[in-house]
């Protein structure tokens, strides 16, 4: 399914969730948290998306960063969400780390550039609520 066609339907609803988080290497992840986000373990590295003032072992650490979930259940067969979002971001100088879910999409921005991500993701018909941090069903 073509993102267009999806967006005809769907109201894109994003929030950002509360906290400040950190994308750090880490030697590796023994035991999750409630204050670690995300681990991802591939071939050359563990990365960890977790809140400030997490207690982990870390090599190195990138600081600082705020976390928008769109807060809707996306269709495995959709193409061009991630495009769409990214590039209106790119478009705009804004750097961002994505991090796909079963169900959802999440993006990571510089803390100093949430407020601009925000209205430029608002200018584009996306509507920011509360964060909700429950699941999506």
């Amino acid at each position: 399914m073509k993102f267009e066609d999806f967006r005809k339907d769907v109201e894109i609803k994003a929030s950002v969730r509360p906290g400040r988080y950190v994308v750090a290497k880490a030697a590796n992840c023994s035991k999750l948290s409630e204050k670690i986000f995300a681990v991802i373990k591939d071939y050359n590295e563990t990365t960890i998306v977790a809140e400030e003032n997490h207690e982990l072992n870390i090599i190195e650490e990138e600081k600082f960063f705020k976390i928008i979930s769109f807060e809707m259940k996306l269709p495995f067969n959709l193409v061009g969400f991630l495009a769409y979002i990214t590039g209106i971001l790119a478009n705009e100088g804004i750097s961002i780390l994505a991090i796909s879910a079963y169900s959802t999409d999440h993006i990571l921005i510089k803390e100093n550039d949430l407020n601009r991500a925000l209205k430029i993701l608002k200018d584009n018909g996306v509507k920011i609520t509360k964060s909700s941090n429950k699941s999506l069903k």
